[in-house]
């Protein structure tokens, strides 16, 4: 009779070349954000947490997107779990993010669109390294 060989760990650690890539794409993911937010509003077509120049929203709304990016950020100085959790939900939040500017601004609400596509694509890829996919 053969032995079946162990089931393959969860690796712990998958060292710092997947954390420097979860930085790079939010520090990234965060200048997109400000790029857009800063030429929505010089276009004339605000973003909806920002609002109209004329009548702009209260700060808080500012916060939504900045807390978005800013959750994966500190969860990657976490446990890899946690990284790969947090970046997923952070990238589909984001992408919630440009539904209420599809009818007002749709080149808008595709910029953001583009963005949580691409955040979305690392998180999918932090998921498979840490073999959460089984």
């Amino acid at each position: 009779m053969t032995e079946t060989p162990p089931p393959p760990h969860e690796p712990k650690d998958v060292g710092h070349g997947w954390r420097n890539v979860s930085y790079i794409t939010w520090i990234a993911v965060a200048a997109c954000m400000i790029a857009i937010t800063i030429t929505s509003r010089t276009v004339g077509r605000s973003v909806w947490w920002l609002g109209p120049s004329t009548q702009p929203r209260p700060f808080f709304f500012l916060l939504i997107p900045l807390v978005i990016v800013a959750i994966p950020f500190f969860y990657t100085s976490k446990s890899l779990w946690l990284m790969a959790k947090a970046s997923t939900v952070s990238s589909l939040l984001l992408l919630a993010t440009c539904i209420p500017d599809i009818s007002s601004s749709p080149g808008v609400a595709a910029a953001v669109g583009v963005v949580g596509i691409a955040a979305l694509a690392e998180s999918i890829a932090l998921v498979m390294v840490t073999r959460h996919y089984r």
